[in-house]
């Protein structure tokens, strides 16, 4: 019953931080961009996102890496190919987890000091690492997928 109960809360956790991730990039961030005149940052709107999405992206990190750990421990890897997808969605979780942080330790900080053309320049970096995340995240559930099927 235990097993369950984190597979569940890992595929929501999942859900949530992919699921955000894909939102700011792939639709907020275009949207956003063509509602301003050229060369107008849209501050206002990217900050305000980014304070709404903090509490949920931190909270699928935190509950994605307590229920993986959880996983490993009720339910040990048997086989070499469950120790390889393993050790890929630890590998993209942790590149996610640093990407995010770097984002938020680091990007926002200068990004609400910027001007507007560097704000451009610092939300394209920004943006790069957020198409990592979301790429991370979804071979890292490929490999749990493949996980849950081994198992």
């Amino acid at each position: 019953m235990l097993k369950i109960i984190l597979i569940n809360i890992h595929v929501i956790a999942s859900i949530v931080w992919v699921g955000s991730v894909f939102m700011g990039t792939f639709i907020d961030w275009p949207a956003a961009k063509a509602s301003k005149r050229e060369g107008v940052f849209p501050f206002e709107f990217i900050v305000g996102q980014g304070s709404r999405v903090f509490y949920s992206v931190y909270t699928g990190i935190a509950l994605l890496w307590i229920s993986g750990i959880g996983l490993i421990v009720v339910a040990p890897p048997e086989r070499l190919l469950e120790i390889a997808m393993i050790t890929i969605k630890v590998t993209c979780l942790s590149l996610m987890t640093g990407f995010t942080l770097y984002g938020t330790l680091s990007t926002w900080p200068k990004l609400q000091l910027a001007t507007h053309e560097e704000a451009f320049t610092h939300y394209k970096y920004y943006m790069y690492r957020a198409v990592g995340t979301f790429t991370f995240g979804i071979i890292a559930s490929v490999a749990g997928l493949w996980l849950r099927h081994l198992g």
